[in-house]
């Protein structure tokens, strides 16, 4: 039980934390200059640009409605809650939310405002759910195709873009491609840049005391690999071993400290799924 209230209020803080980014870039850059968002935040803003008595935060809970239907079924119960929670969040943020950002360069706007989105973005999705709208079919892209989460938003935000490209200014909805743009590329960026691996493959004659040493004092999972010399055919060990990017070069020196001759081929793992080391997050 505790467990569980440990998760939910963790989980929370990173909805709360990512949530109050995203409004932040909206209220605060995007909407005093009229740029369009990114996902169901953008179809909102369309709205409320065509009927301004409209609250984004109201419309941007209609829309989602069929999103969590999909969500439900492509990811799973947790995730949905979770994202009805984050959403609920979000569109609290939305309304709350009226500080404004005196940035009058419109591509610099576009630029900061994008950054801000990506960054509260990847932050929202290390938790159990997301704030809904385009988040959700992002999810559902990536366990279904492995899209990553960044190139998915280009293509759902693009049908956005069109649209809004019928109903405003050509200027600023080219600034909102900006916008979008650098969202998606910093939501890549901060999600998979927080979790980057590094897969380690070790040969060396004194392969039980590196061994020994990775996994009895340092707790570093390692399997053993048997396997034969190209040339003399001699019959090898190699150890393999992924760990946090962080704690590679830690590795590194261990090994070293062991064998100064030892090879080291250090690879990035892009998708780990693991209870230790796994850098994909658990929807």
């Amino acid at each position: 039980m505790k467990h569980t209230a440990k998760e939910f209020i963790r989980h929370t803080a990173l909805l709360v934390l990512g949530s109050a980014l995203c409004a932040f870039s909206v209220k605060a850059i995007l909407v005093p200059h009229e740029f369009v968002s990114r996902g169901m935040t953008g179809a909102a803003l369309v709205m409320h640009y065509s009927y301004p008595r409209l609250s984004v935060g109201i419309l941007y809970l209609l829309l989602n409605v069929p999103v969590f239907v999909l969500g439900w079924r492509f990811v799973g119960l947790r995730f949905v809650l979770y994202s009805l929670w984050g959403m609920a969040i979000y569109s609290a943020m939305l309304s709350i939310m009226t500080f404004r950002l005196e940035i009058h360069d419109k591509m610099l706007s576009a630029v900061v405002a994008g950054a801000i989105a990506g960054t509260g973005v990847a932050v929202i999705l290390r938790s159990y759910g997301s704030t809904g709208g385009a988040e959700i079919l992002c999810v559902i892209l990536n366990k279904a195709f492995s899209i990553t989460l960044g190139a998915g938003s280009v293509i759902l935000n693009a049908a956005i873009m069109v649209v809004a490209g019928t109903l405003f200014p050509i200027e600023n909805v080219l600034y909102s491609v900006v916008n979008v743009a650098v969202a998606a590329q910093v939501t890549n960026m901060v999600f998979h840049g927080l979790a980057k691996r590094q897969a380690a493959l070790i040969l060396s004659d004194k392969w039980e005391q590196i061994a020994r040493e990775l996994t009895t004092v340092h707790r570093f999972g390692v399997t053993r690999i048997h396997g034969q010399g190209g040339y003399h055919g001699t019959d090898k060990t190699l150890l393999y071993s992924v760990v946090h990017r962080a704690k590679a070069s830690g590795l590194k020196r261990i090994v070293l400290e062991k064998d100064p001759n030892a090879f080291i081929a250090m690879m990035a793992a892009e998708d780990v799924t693991g209870v230790e080391v796994g850098n994909q997050p658990h929807w």
